[in-house]
């Protein structure tokens, strides 16, 4: 079988990045700084540079204001995340090609889900809750790529091709020459001279992550608030979603909730259900609400109290309605004297 000399347009292109990087300004030194200067650090730096070669002290030194320059690009590169982390891979000449393609056709990765439990309280009146978690993250030293940034050699299986040849038996009396991508640089071309010593090759690290969840008004029991890209990290994909779920807990006196209304249980002795009566009960926002009733109740009778229910989601100012249902408690035993008063009663 006939194979190709030249290798694949897309690891030729990572190929020539990955060269330019050789050639290219190199910011940390414009800047004198080390590879891992955090933001004070580069700013700190640029003051003290940019004074030294601003060209209202450097009049008729054409190479004072060229530094100038370079030095203001190195500092707006620096200073900006995802700036940073293309000129870091890619160098001065990535910067022109944010897409690139070593960003390209990632696969999301897989959602990760956390239930937190909340009252009912929380469910009626909005609440904030904070929850904290660990999770894998891509190494923010090197990017992902498990090396030492800065410190890269020609990869020598490939001898910086990105691709390996290697001869196929058919098992006919022929062989064929099969073209595969570089296991050892992953198709790069190059491969780094010593590991990231924040992640020791493994490109990503451990992290404690707090996360604000907002518990709106009128939501539900098993309800989800989904936070975009929160779950683990990894360099090959992207990263997927967080899946917060609300777990609500039983309720002592509004024991089910049906959509947007309410119900509650209220217990009435026999006095209560036949002479009437006047009860308070404490609702989920701490209003005091009063039931009454002048005249005989029934066992299991309904009472519907309106727009005394729960929120309407995104729309708290609708609510829904309220059902209580009275109960009538009988004393379990009677004694003489109490059987003959109630004799007296009904004669």
């Amino acid at each position: 079988m006939r194979t190709s000399s030249f290798m694949p347009i897309k690891t030729f292109l990572v190929f020539i990045l990955y060269s330019l990087i050789l050639c290219g300004e190199d910011f940390y030194k414009l800047l004198e700084l080390q590879r891992d200067a955090n933001e004070q650090q580069i700013k700190k730096s640029f003051r003290n540079l940019s004074k030294k070669y601003h060209p209202d002290k450097n009049k008729g030194n054409p190479k004072a204001h060229e530094t100038f320059i370079k030095i203001n690009k190195a500092y707006e590169t620096l200073l900006d995340p995802e700036k940073r982390k293309i000129y870091d891979l890619y160098g001065e000449e990535g910067l022109d090609q944010p897409n690139n393609i070593m960003h390209q056709h990632k696969q999301k990765g897989p959602n990760a889900r956390f239930d937190i439990i909340v009252e009912l309280e929380d469910l009626y009146n909005g609440a904030v809750k904070e929850i904290s978690l660990q999770k894998n993250v891509v190494c923010n030293k090197c990017h992902g790529t498990g090396g030492k940034l800065g410190n890269t050699k020609q990869c020598p299986s490939c001898q910086g091709r990105g691709v390996t040849m290697q001869d196929v038996d058919t098992g006919m009396g022929f062989t064929f020459r099969m073209q595969n991508t570089c296991q050892r640089c992953q198709g790069k071309g190059i491969v780094f001279s010593e590991v990231c010593p924040h992640c020791n090759g493994r490109k990503i690290v451990r992290e404690d992550k707090k996360l604000r969840v907002e518990i709106e008004k009128g939501m539900t029991d098993g309800q989800h608030i989904i936070f975009e890209k929160e779950s683990e990290q990894h360099p090959d994909t992207i990263p997927g979603d967080l899946i917060v779920t609300l777990r609500q807990k039983p309720h002592s006196f509004f024991h089910t909730r049906t959509d947007n209304d309410l119900h509650a249980n209220v217990n009435l002795n026999l006095k209560e259900a036949l002479l009437g009566f006047k009860k308070n009960f404490k609702h989920l926002d701490g209003r005091l609400i009063t039931i009454d009733n002048n005249k005989p109740t029934q066992h299991n009778e309904y009472q519907k109290i309106v727009f005394e229910g729960m929120p309407h989601h995104n729309y708290s100012a609708h609510k829904g309605d309220l059902y209580i249902k009275y109960q009538i408690r009988l004393p379990d035993r009677l004694d003489e004297v109490e059987k003959e008063m109630i004799k007296q009663l009904f004669d």
